[in-house]
């Protein structure tokens, strides 16, 4: 099967046409023009380079952000094109995915965090791992502070590579000379748009995987001329289309991680959220608007399994947008139940929910998690695919009104 990939999130305009994972041709631009300009052009030379056309395409393959509004748009409003005009699967893949697929391409097994500048001292952060040729999150993406970036790297038990922004910045013989010559001078560098606090932080990101190395703790290492984006997006749009992740053109959406600043500042709210264990008192505000928390579980249920396992609420703006329970049993880990409010589905709560149960069990050793879920689940399970659950088993009949369960597991 042959793939059309394409990648407008960067200032760099990239696509690349595979053969299942052969990449045939691939070009990159680094241009002062718009993507609209110079996407179209650089497809159709593309096609004309490896004497193809779009009837030879069988799957499209689209970066999805984070990354640049306006060429996220652009990238999606092609591919969707595409799509309608020859009646072609989509898949939608979020730079921070690709970039990793860059990783294991040059390195092969391993943790990989993938960073990009989300601007004003934050960054979009995620951390992916390929194990014995699967691929699966280990940290959500998410718009980070720097210093809790760093903090969390610093946590990290795991040898760890990294991919993105951090690498140019962080990594003094990729700075320019002229730009150390300009960090010198304060001033200077304030006049040329600098922020030298903001590198310094990136240099203290450095530092702590630096003393990390020299303890022994970790291994962690920068990957540079890692290639350009399309090619991660083709590899990882070949995964997620043989694990059944596709669709037709409507299922292509940009993955914006925030609002625009200009909505969030009219809106006056904060896009911060925190997981944080269930207090009791969590629990009877639950019970107030339990309603609004479908699953398949009476409230008295939930209470009992309450006493029984470990909780955790979502929160935002101190609003509980969900919930999740799990127990642990020696070295295996089973999730009892992942529940976001009725009107905030969709919207990454949950998997920022699971993304938190992961960590816990990488931090406690765990094995392996399991999970049991509705085969009528479809975007549950699609969710828990995503992350490298696979499935293991199934249960006739188990569900009350005679549904059958779909049992899944990852392995840590």
């Amino acid at each position: 099967m042959k793939i059309l990939s394409i990648d407008t999130s960067s200032s760099i305009c990239s696509v690349a046409i595979f053969e299942d994972n052969k990449i045939i041709k691939e070009m990159h631009e680094l241009s002062e023009k718009e993507h609209s300009e110079t996407l179209m052009p650089m497809i159709d030379k593309l096609f004309k380079s490896a004497n193809l056309s779009l009837d030879n395409i069988g799957l499209i393959a689209c970066s999805a952000g984070p990354g640049s509004f306006t060429g996220i748009r652009i990238g999606i409003a092609t591919a969707k094109a595409f799509a309608d005009a020859k009646n072609i699967p989509v898949v939608g893949v979020n730079s921070l995915e690709a970039l990793a697929y860059l990783g294991v391409a040059k390195k092969g097994e391993g943790e990989f965090i993938s960073i990009l500048d989300a601007r004003n001292d934050n960054v979009y952060f995620a951390i992916y791992k390929m194990k014995k040729g699967l691929f699966s999150i280990y940290k959500n993406p998410e718009v980070m502070q720097l210093s809790d970036a760093i903090t969390y790297i610093d946590n990290l038990k795991l040898p760890i590579y990294f991919l993105g922004d951090i690498v140019g910045v962080s990594n003094d013989a990729n700075i320019p000379n002229n730009v150390k010559k300009d960090l010198s001078n304060e001033d200077k560098a304030l006049k040329k748009g600098i922020d030298i606090a903001r590198i310094e932080q990136l240099y203290l990101a450095r530092a702590s995987v630096e003393k990390a190395n020299s303890e022994d703790v970790n291994k962690h290492e920068y990957l540079n001329n890692i290639g350009p984006l399309a090619i991660g997006v083709g590899m990882a749009a070949l995964n997620r289309y043989k694990m059944g992740i596709y669709g037709d053109s409507d299922s292509l959406t940009p993955m914006y991680l925030r609002k625009p600043q200009a909505q969030r500042q009219k809106e006056g709210k904060s896009d911060d959220i925190s997981i944080l264990e269930m207090s009791y008192t969590d629990l009877e505000n639950i019970k107030l608007n339990y309603l609004m928390f479908p699953n398949i579980w009476t409230y008295d249920v939930l209470q009992d399994d309450y006493n029984d396992s470990k909780y955790i609420v979502i929160k935002q703006n101190e609003d509980i947008y969900g919930f999740a329970g799990f127990r642990t049993v020696f070295e295996e880990m089973e999730i009892m139940n992942i529940v976001t409010k009725k009107d905030k589905r969709n919207q990454g709560f949950a998997s920022n929910m699971l993304s938190s149960i992961l960590r816990y069990a990488y931090m406690h050793e765990m094995e392996k998690i399991n999970l049991e879920v509705n085969e009528n689940n479809l975007p549950a399970i699609k969710l828990y695919k995503t992350y490298g659950f696979q499935v293991v088993g199934k249960r006739n009949g188990y569900y009350k009104d005679g549904g059958n369960a779909i049992l899944m597991t990852y392995y840590v």
